[in-house]
């Protein structure tokens, strides 16, 4: 694919495009990451600092050392003495990082 917007991601039977506008969010699992769509959740080999360089210029954002989460797929914001959870519009709770947390409030326009 010429525009380079994706991921070939492996499966049983050969490989699946999966473009970066379809991931809502994704996490971190040892050597992989997990790329979460509306549909399923798809395993890459990766690191997310390679992935950090390949989604510069997208819609999603760094929130946490092992997780990127797309700000529109965002539904609640939840506070805990300094912490910060996203609960995304899947029902998946995402932890933001302490160094992430200034960035993210500023991308959701939150006071």
């Amino acid at each position: 694919r010429p525009d380079d917007a994706g991921f070939w991601v492996p499966e049983r039977t050969g490989h699946r495009w999966v473009p970066i506008e379809a991931i809502g969010w994704i996490e971190a699992a040892r050597d992989y990451v997990l790329l979460h769509t509306d549909t399923r959740s798809h395993m890459l080999r990766a690191t997310m600092s390679a992935l950090e360089e390949k989604l510069a210029g997208t819609d999603l954002m760094r929130v946490h050392r092992s997780a990127f989460v797309r700000p529109t797929k965002v539904a609640e914001v939840r506070r805990a003495n300094r912490s910060l959870t996203l609960v995304l519009d899947d029902g998946a709770h995402v932890q933001v990082g302490p160094s992430y947390i200034d960035s993210l409030t500023d991308k959701l326009g939150l006071p």
